[in-house]
């Protein structure tokens, strides 16, 4: 009986080891609520909806963006959660398409965000005079993001800001409707960026 029991350990324990290693959890242990459950944002879905008219005094404007980098511990490589940690939100380019880094992401859904508004954001940081712009994940879930953003030219730091992105929570844990909020987070996002005066001035000098 021992002998069958250690067998049957034997078989299930690579299982587990893969399925622990497959899956990384946030710094604080995931609730064990049954209706936890996964919402699969797709970079292909994200269409900006800004009011691009609000920001025609940058148009023909260029940035280069900096690779983003995610300092929040509050989430994973390739997702992140709702408040209560019931939710988590896998990031890829397509449905049936491997997971997606938090900083590639983000890094191309706001790059069709800013085109949207009319900037050119590339990843060609080499002109002279061409503003850098860096940007530091701090702590991210679908109700707030926290972020530092540090402006730059020729290599030099001319600024920097810390920002707070804030969305009511949701009301309803309907799939579709989560996909939404998380896209106008998006927006959101960028948004709050274009606001900041202090950006402005260097876009616009």
């Amino acid at each position: 009986m021992k002998r069958q029991l250690l067998n049957v350990m034997y078989l299930i324990s690579p299982a587990i080891f893969v399925f622990l290693c497959a899956c990384q959890t946030t710094s604080s242990n995931l609730s064990r609520d049954p209706n936890n459950y996964n919402v699969n944002l797709h970079l292909i879905d994200y269409f900006p909806k800004l009011d691009a008219a609000k920001y025609q005094q940058f148009k023909g404007k260029k940035i280069c963006m900096s690779n983003i980098r995610n300092d929040a511990g509050n989430t994973t490589n390739f997702s992140y959660y709702s408040k209560d940690l019931k939710v988590q939100y896998q990031l890829s380019h397509a449905s049936n398409t491997p997971l997606q880094f938090i900083p590639s992401y983000f890094w191309y859904a706001y790059q069709k965000a800013f085109q949207y508004a009319g900037i050119e954001a590339s990843a060609d940081c080499s002109s002279a005079n061409l503003p850098e712009l860096w940007i530091i994940f701090q702590s991210f879930n679908d109700e707030e993001l926290q972020l530092k953003i540090t402006v730059l030219k020729n290599r030099e730091a001319l600024y920097e800001k810390d920002l707070i992105i804030t969305m009511a929570a949701p009301s309803s844990r309907d799939s579709i409707l989560l996909k939404i909020r998380a896209y106008e987070m998006i927006d959101l996002t960028i948004t709050k960026i274009l606001d900041d005066p202090g950006l402005q001035a260097i876009l616009l000098k």
